[in-house]
């Protein structure tokens, strides 16, 4: 009687058996194809085959003339960005004789070694890239009629010719007024000097300026 109770146990167990392999079986599979697929749509986000919304949304467009200047500044040899040592020059100026006179020893004004400073002007000592700037600002008391102002930075090259390579200009009291006005000029830029160039400024309606408070200066940075 026990015998054959086991032995009709036995194809019922069997059954179990078979079907817990196939779970296992179908489980493995599935398991296999979503490590696949997930995978694969890693690697396609990875190398940009597929673009998110994000990239899409947010994503600036590179700005030429920035990607110019980085592209410059890998290609320069790395002197003195390496040692620490930048070419520098901050002058503050006040009137004098119709012009302005540019000083670097007075307060908060310096100048490097390697920029020479003679007649006004500032001279380059080594090719690179430099920033050049400068600011000017005019007053006035009251408005009688329409004035011209302008500041602008020249450059002396090997040719020997001046060339304008920093202008701003303003039109002021273009309406009668008893108020007193300010207007400030400011100017800067990225450029490519050698040795040897010389930079020096005009500006137009220097009785109007206004000197005080370190308002007026000129400098030059290597980058």
């Amino acid at each position: 009687m026990e015998l054959t109770q086991v032995r009709s146990e036995e194809p019922l167990l069997q059954n179990v058996q078979r079907s817990r392999t196939s779970c296992f079986h179908w489980l493995s599979i599935c398991s296999f194809v979503i490590l696949l697929g997930t995978t694969l749509l890693l690697a396609l986000l990875h190398f940009k085959v597929i673009k998110t919304e994000n990239q899409d949304e947010f994503q600036m467009p590179p700005v030429p003339e920035v990607l110019q200047i980085k592209n410059y500044l890998e290609s320069v040899p790395k002197t003195q960005a390496l040692t620490g040592k930048r070419a520098a020059a901050h002058l503050k100026g006040k009137r004098k004789d119709g012009h302005i006179e540019w000083r670097g020893d007075s307060a908060n004004a310096f100048r490097d070694g390697s920029i020479k400073f003679d007649k006004n002007r500032l001279e380059i000592q080594e090719d690179g890239l430099y920033f050049v700037y400068s600011q000017v600002v005019f007053t006035g008391m009251g408005c009688a009629e329409t004035q011209e102002l302008s500041h602008s930075v020249y450059k002396i090259g090997y040719s020997g010719r001046p060339v304008v390579i920093l202008q701003s200009s303003k039109t002021v009291c273009e309406v009668t007024s008893r108020a007193t006005w300010t207007q400030p000029l400011y100017q800067g830029g990225l450029f490519k000097l050698d040795r040897g160039d010389v930079l020096y400024t005009a500006t137009k309606n220097v009785t109007l300026l206004d000197a005080n408070h370190g308002q007026v200066y000129f400098g030059i940075l290597a980058v």
